[in-house]
């Protein structure tokens, strides 16, 4: 079981610059954030963002894209726009499912943000927040290789 406080530094760094430049990606004109995945193998980082009709749309397009990856990255996230309700008020937050290919589970973080006081674009308030364990889509892709299957052969004594 995946525990937080136990977490490679490395990733939890890609974590955070995944969730920092979702925030910056919307700074200076608002949002919503396009939804994004971000894979690192080795010190190469990739991002690639998921435009679609439905905004849904978007981030399961990055899910199944990250599922359909032919190499396994260390790690992985999928970012985006949604909305957190916090001591009983609304609000806009970037979200990021984070994955590390060696834990059985994923973390869920997100960052609120609010529209800048005075022009356009937005500002984050507060500090990110930890959501919870999520299923780990990167672990489960290289757990769940078919073994070859074996026909057996019924017993001489059912024939």
């Amino acid at each position: 079981m995946a525990e937080i406080n136990n977490q490679d530094p490395k990733f939890m760094d890609f974590m955070f610059h995944g969730l920092d430049h979702g925030i910056a990606s919307i700074s200076e004109a608002g949002g919503p954030l396009v939804p994004f995945l971000m894979t690192q193998v080795g010190d190469k980082k990739e991002l690639k963002r998921f435009v679609t009709e439905k905004y849904e749309d978007g981030i399961s397009a990055a899910e199944n894209a990250l599922k359909e990856l032919n190499v396994n990255p260390d790690f992985a996230l999928i970012a985006f726009d949604g909305f957190i309700t916090w001591e009983e008020k609304k609000y806009d937050a970037i979200f990021v499912k984070a994955f590390d290919k060696t834990q059985d589970e994923g973390f869920e973080f997100c960052q609120r943000y609010l529209p800048k006081k005075e022009g356009i674009g937005i500002e984050p308030t507060g500090n990110s927040a930890f959501i919870g364990k999520i299923e780990n889509i990167v672990f489960l892709k290289s757990d769940t290789k078919e073994a070859p299957t074996i026909e057996k052969k019924k017993p001489w004594w059912k024939f």
